[in-house]
């Protein structure tokens, strides 16, 4: 597990450097305009600059930690020039204590660290990483940023400042090794986290993995495969179909007419047929095929006689063995929604024979 530490960027030239630290090691990451992030960086951690937020301390000893922090943050934002983002925590020696910073400055400052990758777990403002105990004046730097932090007081380490509020005191330096463990228990356990309300921590959902993607690509594609094999066969079985019957109806068209070469020509030699006779092909045709249809559904029916009437009535002899066999054949044509007629009759050989007569719904 690597911690990831940086200043929190608040100005256009603002270039921060990126220190990872892995089991106590630091090491100099680079400038933030050349960083690259890595999968280890189990924790990052920005720090502001005392210059870039305000730091304010209450004591509320009749109020509950929680009540407290909620209590320090109104007042804040009223001390506040203007429209402050403002987060509380507990400091080490017990105070409410807050930080206050202007809402596009911290937008911009995350905006800087997430175009280079980087999304902080932890944002806190420098002087709120050292634990300096109750009395005198210290002072810290950390990539080029000094802070001057006191009882109550956290400011920029500047001169004119340091003549005010330190006067004659002397501010103590806080090495460099100290000043990184504190950075390291700040990192596990921060007085106050900056990360909260409008400007807390969202992660990025991830439904799957890159090897999870690359399977369901491939599981696409082969669907995809699939179904274009599937239609291309069923196209196939079609095709075989309507030739079969093409063929079926060729070779009885040709008993007729020897002449009639292919399908096409069956089907003009028909429709010239019928409108010789003054017959509309409309009707004859939807009736023929539902007939067909049935009798080709029903076992031992055969048709003796078929005739087409110019008002569009078919009228056909159906023969079998039984009445039960017709009776399938008509029921599948009543199915079909076809208006029918059928009158029994026997034949010599004591066969069933119906006469039926269709028309068009």
């Amino acid at each position: 597990m690597t911690l990831m530490l940086t200043r929190f960027p608040t100005t256009v030239g603002d270039d921060p450097n990126i220190f990872r630290v892995s089991e106590g090691v630091w090491e100099t990451a680079g400038l933030l305009s050349e960083f690259e992030a890595a999968a280890d960086d189990a924790t990052v951690m920005a720090v502001v600059a005392p210059q870039d937020v305000r730091n304010n301390w209450f004591t509320f000893p009749e109020l509950e930690a929680r009540q407290a922090m909620t209590v320090a943050k109104l007042r804040a934002s009223e001390q506040a020039l203007g429209l402050v983002h403002c987060s509380a925590g507990v400091d080490f020696d017990g105070s409410s204590v807050t930080a206050a910073i202007a809402p596009d400055v911290m937008q911009y400052g995350l905006d800087r660290l997430a175009a280079r990758g980087i999304n902080p777990d932890i944002v806190i403002p420098l002087a709120l990483v050292l634990n300096t105990g109750p009395d005198g004046f210290f002072k810290a730097e950390l990539d080029g940023v000094s802070v001057l932090r006191g009882p109550g007081i956290a400011i920029p380490d500047e001169q004119v400042l340091r003549d005010i509020f330190v006067g004659a005191d002397k501010a103590f330096d806080i090495e460099t090794n100290a000043l990184r463990s504190m950075l390291l228990s700040a990192s596990a356990a921060p007085v106050l986290n900056m990360r909260e309300g409008i400007f807390a921590k969202r992660e990025r959902t991830v439904w799957t993995t890159e090897a999870q993607r690359t399977w369901l690509q491939r599981i696409l594609i082969a669907i995809a495969a699939l179904t274009v094999m599937i239609t291309l066969v069923t196209l196939a079985k079609y095709w075989i179909a309507t030739k079969a019957e093409n063929d079926t109806a060729l070779a009885a068209a040709q008993k007729i007419d020897p002449s009639i070469q292919d399908i096409n020509q069956a089907e003009s030699a028909l429709t010239n047929a019928l409108n010789r006779k003054g017959i509309v092909q409309g009707s004859f045709t939807p009736l023929s095929v539902a007939l067909w249809r049935s009798v080709k559904a029903s076992p031992n029916v055969s048709v003796r006689e078929m005739r087409f009437t110019p008002d569009g009535i078919l009228s056909v002899v159906l023969a079998a063995p039984t009445a039960d066999n017709i009776n399938k054949t008509l029921l599948g044509i009543q199915q079909d929604g076809f208006k029918i007629t059928a009158t029994p009759r026997q034949d010599a050989s004591g066969s069933t024979l119906v006469d039926i007569t269709m028309r068009m719904p």
